[in-house]
Protein backbone atom coordinates (compact mmCIF):
# COMPACT_ATOMS: atom_id res chain seq x y z
CA UNK A 1 0.00 0.00 0.00
CA UNK A 2 0.97 3.78 -0.56
CA UNK A 3 2.09 5.71 2.12
CA UNK A 4 0.61 9.12 1.96
CA UNK A 5 2.68 12.75 2.76
CA UNK A 6 1.19 12.82 6.51
CA UNK A 7 2.25 9.10 7.13
CA UNK A 8 5.91 10.25 6.61
CA UNK A 9 5.95 13.38 9.25
CA UNK A 10 7.40 13.36 12.54
CA UNK A 11 5.30 12.33 15.60
CA UNK A 12 7.40 14.50 18.35
CA UNK A 13 7.15 17.36 20.13
CA UNK A 14 9.36 19.66 18.39
CA UNK A 15 10.90 20.70 21.42
CA UNK A 16 12.06 16.76 21.47
CA UNK A 17 13.46 16.98 17.97
CA UNK A 18 17.31 17.45 17.35
CA UNK A 19 18.99 20.40 18.32
CA UNK A 20 21.74 22.51 17.44
CA UNK A 21 24.87 22.09 19.31
CA UNK A 22 25.28 24.01 22.62
CA UNK A 23 21.26 24.88 22.47
CA UNK A 24 19.76 23.79 26.07
CA UNK A 25 16.69 22.13 26.55
CA UNK A 26 14.29 24.61 27.97
CA UNK A 27 12.44 22.15 30.03
CA UNK A 28 16.05 21.12 32.14
CA UNK A 29 16.99 24.76 32.34
CA UNK A 30 13.55 24.78 34.56
CA UNK A 31 14.37 21.74 36.71
CA UNK A 32 17.74 23.53 37.29
CA UNK A 33 16.45 26.83 38.25
CA UNK A 34 13.60 25.36 40.39
CA UNK A 35 16.58 22.99 42.38
CA UNK A 36 18.66 25.97 43.02
CA UNK A 37 15.92 28.12 44.33
CA UNK A 38 15.23 25.45 46.71
CA UNK A 39 18.88 25.18 47.44
CA UNK A 40 18.68 28.87 48.19
CA UNK A 41 15.70 28.30 50.50
CA UNK A 42 17.43 26.35 52.61
CA UNK A 43 20.33 27.59 53.04
CA UNK A 44 18.65 31.13 53.79
CA UNK A 45 16.43 29.09 56.39
CA UNK A 46 19.98 27.76 57.98
CA UNK A 47 21.30 31.35 58.44
CA UNK A 48 18.43 32.61 59.83
CA UNK A 49 18.20 29.85 62.56
CA UNK A 50 22.03 30.58 63.36
CA UNK A 51 20.87 33.92 63.53
CA UNK A 52 18.70 33.53 66.41
CA UNK A 53 21.22 30.90 68.06
CA UNK A 54 23.79 33.31 68.30
CA UNK A 55 21.31 36.13 69.56
CA UNK A 56 20.45 33.66 72.00
CA UNK A 57 23.48 33.56 73.36
CA UNK A 58 23.97 37.08 72.99
CA UNK A 59 21.00 37.55 75.40
CA UNK A 60 21.59 35.06 77.83
CA UNK A 61 25.96 36.20 78.24
CA UNK A 62 24.76 40.05 78.30
CA UNK A 63 26.49 41.61 80.92
CA UNK A 64 28.66 38.40 82.26
CA UNK A 65 32.27 39.57 82.77
CA UNK A 66 31.60 43.28 82.37
CA UNK A 67 35.32 43.83 84.34
CA UNK A 68 36.88 41.68 81.72
CA UNK A 69 35.08 43.94 78.84
CA UNK A 70 36.05 47.10 79.96
CA UNK A 71 39.75 45.67 79.18
CA UNK A 72 41.29 48.74 77.50
CA UNK A 73 45.03 47.97 77.07
CA UNK A 74 46.13 51.54 77.33
CA UNK A 75 45.15 52.03 80.32
CA UNK A 76 42.17 54.66 80.12
CA UNK A 77 39.91 52.05 81.57
CA UNK A 78 42.17 51.66 84.84
CA UNK A 79 40.12 53.27 86.82
CA UNK A 80 36.45 51.77 86.45
CA UNK A 81 38.17 48.33 86.65
CA UNK A 82 39.99 49.62 89.98
CA UNK A 83 36.85 50.49 91.50
CA UNK A 84 34.50 47.55 90.68
CA UNK A 85 37.19 44.90 91.58
CA UNK A 86 38.55 46.58 94.83
CA UNK A 87 34.91 47.62 96.17
CA UNK A 88 33.99 43.57 95.83
CA UNK A 89 37.46 42.52 97.24
CA UNK A 90 36.40 44.86 100.19
CA UNK A 91 33.09 43.64 100.76
CA UNK A 92 34.53 39.87 101.17
CA UNK A 93 37.47 41.26 103.08
CA UNK A 94 34.73 42.68 105.90
CA UNK A 95 32.29 39.54 105.24
CA UNK A 96 35.58 36.95 105.95
CA UNK A 97 35.81 38.53 109.57
CA UNK A 98 32.43 36.74 110.30
CA UNK A 99 34.51 32.79 110.78
CA UNK A 100 36.84 34.97 113.23
CA UNK A 101 33.62 35.93 115.38
CA UNK A 102 32.79 32.42 115.56
CA UNK A 103 36.05 30.92 116.24
CA UNK A 104 36.37 33.41 119.30
CA UNK A 105 32.96 31.83 120.40
CA UNK A 106 34.54 28.17 120.49
CA UNK A 107 37.85 29.17 122.14
CA UNK A 108 37.33 26.24 124.92
CA UNK A 109 36.52 23.71 122.21
CA UNK A 110 39.92 24.73 120.04
CA UNK A 111 41.76 24.62 123.53
CA UNK A 112 40.81 21.05 124.59
CA UNK A 113 40.68 19.55 120.82
CA UNK A 114 43.27 20.88 119.22
CA UNK A 115 42.94 18.71 116.42
CA UNK A 116 40.51 20.77 114.86
CA UNK A 117 42.98 23.49 114.46
CA UNK A 118 45.19 21.39 113.03
CA UNK A 119 43.03 20.68 110.62
CA UNK A 120 40.54 23.41 110.51
CA UNK A 121 42.92 24.96 107.30
CA UNK A 122 42.81 21.73 105.13
CA UNK A 123 39.05 21.95 105.42
CA UNK A 124 38.05 25.21 104.71
CA UNK A 125 40.92 25.22 101.76
CA UNK A 126 38.93 21.72 100.38
CA UNK A 127 35.77 23.39 100.57
CA UNK A 128 37.48 26.82 98.90
CA UNK A 129 38.96 24.47 96.09
CA UNK A 130 35.94 22.42 95.21
CA UNK A 131 33.85 25.28 95.12
CA UNK A 132 35.80 27.71 92.79
CA UNK A 133 36.66 24.22 90.68
CA UNK A 134 32.87 24.11 90.18
CA UNK A 135 32.24 27.97 89.68
CA UNK A 136 34.98 28.06 87.36
CA UNK A 137 33.56 25.45 85.12
CA UNK A 138 29.78 27.64 85.12
CA UNK A 139 31.67 30.67 84.41
CA UNK A 140 33.25 29.34 81.59
CA UNK A 141 29.64 27.45 80.29
CA UNK A 142 27.86 30.91 80.12
CA UNK A 143 30.86 32.91 78.37
CA UNK A 144 30.95 30.61 75.53
CA UNK A 145 27.01 29.86 75.82
CA UNK A 146 27.01 26.42 76.05
CA UNK A 147 25.28 27.15 79.35
CA UNK A 148 21.93 28.19 78.68
CA UNK A 149 18.07 27.59 79.82
CA UNK A 150 18.41 24.31 78.08
CA UNK A 151 21.44 22.55 79.41
CA UNK A 152 21.33 24.23 82.74
CA UNK A 153 19.46 21.32 84.24
CA UNK A 154 21.25 18.33 82.93
CA UNK A 155 24.43 20.07 83.50
CA UNK A 156 23.03 20.63 87.33
CA UNK A 157 22.28 16.78 87.71
CA UNK A 158 25.55 16.34 86.43
CA UNK A 159 27.36 18.30 89.22
CA UNK A 160 25.28 16.41 91.73
CA UNK A 161 26.73 13.25 90.79
CA UNK A 162 30.26 14.97 90.78
CA UNK A 163 29.40 16.33 93.85
CA UNK A 164 29.05 12.54 95.93
CA UNK A 165 32.02 11.05 93.60
CA UNK A 166 34.51 13.90 94.78
CA UNK A 167 33.05 13.76 98.24
CA UNK A 168 33.67 10.12 98.75
CA UNK A 169 36.97 10.39 97.10
CA UNK A 170 38.46 13.39 99.45
CA UNK A 171 37.03 11.96 102.66
CA UNK A 172 38.51 8.59 102.15
CA UNK A 173 41.83 10.59 101.64
CA UNK A 174 41.19 13.28 104.34
CA UNK A 175 40.29 10.52 106.51
CA UNK A 176 43.29 8.60 105.90
CA UNK A 177 45.35 11.21 106.38
CA UNK A 178 44.38 11.73 109.86
CA UNK A 179 44.81 7.98 111.38
CA UNK A 180 48.48 8.17 110.09
CA UNK A 181 49.18 11.09 111.36
CA UNK A 182 47.16 10.84 114.87
CA UNK A 183 45.70 7.27 114.97
CA UNK A 184 42.56 8.28 116.73
CA UNK A 185 39.16 7.36 115.49
CA UNK A 186 37.42 9.96 116.94
CA UNK A 187 38.91 13.03 115.53
CA UNK A 188 39.16 11.42 112.27
CA UNK A 189 35.41 10.93 112.72
CA UNK A 190 35.06 14.46 113.41
CA UNK A 191 37.35 15.51 110.21
CA UNK A 192 35.82 13.19 107.67
CA UNK A 193 32.33 14.40 108.28
CA UNK A 194 32.98 18.12 108.40
CA UNK A 195 34.89 17.54 104.95
CA UNK A 196 31.91 15.64 103.47
CA UNK A 197 29.40 18.24 104.67
CA UNK A 198 32.08 20.70 103.18
CA UNK A 199 32.97 19.80 99.96
CA UNK A 200 29.22 18.48 98.95
CA UNK A 201 27.85 22.07 99.87
CA UNK A 202 30.93 23.77 98.43
CA UNK A 203 30.17 22.24 95.09
CA UNK A 204 26.76 22.56 94.84
CA UNK A 205 27.37 26.49 95.84
CA UNK A 206 29.66 26.84 93.35
CA UNK A 207 27.59 25.60 90.73
CA UNK A 208 24.56 27.96 91.57
CA UNK A 209 26.25 30.67 92.57
CA UNK A 210 27.35 31.84 88.89
CA UNK A 211 24.02 30.90 87.67
CA UNK A 212 22.16 33.17 90.32
CA UNK A 213 24.52 35.91 90.06
CA UNK A 214 23.50 36.23 86.75
CA UNK A 215 20.47 35.71 86.78
CA UNK A 216 20.60 39.56 88.72
CA UNK A 217 22.47 41.02 86.27
CA UNK A 218 25.62 40.74 88.40
CA UNK A 219 29.07 39.81 87.18
CA UNK A 220 29.60 36.53 87.35
CA UNK A 221 33.23 36.72 87.43
CA UNK A 222 33.11 37.57 91.08
CA UNK A 223 31.96 34.22 91.57
CA UNK A 224 34.97 32.74 92.16
CA UNK A 225 36.46 34.69 94.70
CA UNK A 226 32.67 34.91 96.52
CA UNK A 227 32.76 31.53 97.07
CA UNK A 228 36.20 31.50 98.75
CA UNK A 229 34.99 33.53 101.15
CA UNK A 230 31.42 31.34 101.50
CA UNK A 231 33.22 28.50 102.15
CA UNK A 232 35.69 30.11 104.81
CA UNK A 233 32.53 30.74 107.22
CA UNK A 234 30.49 27.96 106.18
CA UNK A 235 33.44 25.62 106.39
CA UNK A 236 34.36 26.94 110.15
CA UNK A 237 30.84 27.12 111.20
CA UNK A 238 30.23 22.98 110.03
CA UNK A 239 33.61 22.06 111.56
CA UNK A 240 33.01 23.99 114.76
CA UNK A 241 29.38 22.18 115.27
CA UNK A 242 30.48 18.91 114.46
CA UNK A 243 32.90 18.85 116.59
CA UNK A 244 30.91 20.01 119.28
CA UNK A 245 28.15 17.49 118.36
CA UNK A 246 30.78 14.53 118.55
CA UNK A 247 33.43 15.86 121.01
CA UNK A 248 31.69 16.86 123.38
CA UNK A 249 30.83 14.95 126.19
CA UNK A 250 27.60 16.50 127.65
Amino acid sequence: MASTESDEMPLTHPSAGAREPGETDPLASLDGSATSARALARENAELRERLREMQAIIDETDGLCEVLGDLDIEGSAFWPGYRARASWLVGLLMLQSVSSFILAGEEDLLAAHPVVVLFLTMLVGAGGNAGNQSAVRVIRGLAVGALNARTVRPFLLRELSMALAITVTLVAVGCARVVVFHGSGRDALVVSTSLAVIVFTSILIGAVLPLGMHRLRLDAAHAGTSIQVVMDILGVTVTCFVANALLTDN
